[in-house]
């Protein structure tokens, strides 16, 4: 099929009809194309209504979070079947056409407005607090940005999943920003800070998993010499990793957290296009998502 003459019957969206308390955070992790494990988890919680009053996430986090904060169930396993393995959506032809691996108005303008209908009305209508974290480029620093306050064209998106090397410096509200991931890959830290006492995390890596040093930092170094602050954060990322997760398993074993991860061993990189292991990610996704709704209920 040609997926760019693909169109769904509109998935309309179904508010939410089971918030949780307050004081109960959603803290999601990036990871490119393994965020789909999340959208599945995101699956199950569509199928008992529920919602939470605060979510935060960077990257590919934040933006499978749209189509769950809009109730649209079955609109991210429809995306991986029909647009994932588009050119147009990752590809290197991107980075060389467009200095961006994703084709980030292909997913965010291109799929929502003519082939698989995002519901707007709903997700502004969800009154919950939704922050995106993107990095400042000039500081090396995260920049959060509430629901309210969102582009149109959902350029604080488009920042947050903006990956270093492998897509453009996006130019928004007077700032340089790229992957929030970096500064922020699982912003726990943001939630303890705007006073949740309980975080449902939800990790795109199965356990065991630790982050390592960046191996070509001095590529980093060439394209970024502009961005000191920025090329540290890139150097220390693994050790932001490592330490936002010990926090997040220390919170697990204090019953302050609950943790959704893999629990396959995950084959799937940051720009993976394999339908069919990106539809398992996302339906173990839905699984754990399930098996977590019993400890939430």
């Amino acid at each position: 099929m040609d997926t760019n003459s693909f169109t769904h019957p509109i998935i309309k969206g179904v508010p939410h009809t089971k918030l949780l308390p307050q004081g109960t955070a959603l803290v999601l992790e990036g990871g490119g194309t393994r965020g789909f494990f999340s959208a599945g988890v995101f699956e199950a919680f569509m199928d008992e209504g529920i919602m939470f009053p605060y979510i935060v996430g960077v990257s590919a986090g934040s933006a499978n979070a749209y189509s769950y904060i809009s109730g649209q169930r079955g609109r991210g396993r429809l995306i991986i079947e029909k647009f994932v393995g588009n050119s147009h959506y990752v590809s290197w032809r991107n980075l060389i056409r467009h200095g961006s691996l994703f084709g980030y108005d292909f997913i965010f303008n291109t799929i929502p407005t003519r082939h698989i209908f995002w519901d707007k009305d709903v997700f502004d209508s969800t009154d919950i607090r939704f922050i995106i974290g993107a990095m400042n480029c000039e500081t090396g620093k995260t920049v959060w940005f509430d629901k309210h306050e969102l582009s149109p064209n959902l350029g604080e998106v488009i920042a947050s999943c903006s990956v270093p090397l492998v897509a453009n410096i996006v130019k928004h509200k007077g700032m340089d920003l790229l992957d929030g991931g970096v500064s922020d890959p699982i912003p726990i830290e943001k939630s303890i800070a705007d006073g949740n006492n309980f975080h449902v995390i939800v990790l795109t890596r199965n356990g065991g998993y630790t982050a390592t040093a960046l191996k070509h930092l001095w590529l980093v170094k060439l394209f970024y010499r502009k961005y000191p602050h920025l090329i540290e954060a890139i150097k220390h990322r693994h050790d932001a990793y490592n330490r936002q997760l010990t926090l997040c398993e220390q919170l697990a074993r204090e019953g302050k957290a609950l943790i959704i991860r893999p629990q396959l061993p995950v084959s799937v990189g940051r720009a993976t296009t394999d339908t069919a292991k990106l539809l398992a990610l996302h339906d173990e996704g839905h699984r754990e998502g399930a098996k977590a709704i019993r400890l939430l209920t």
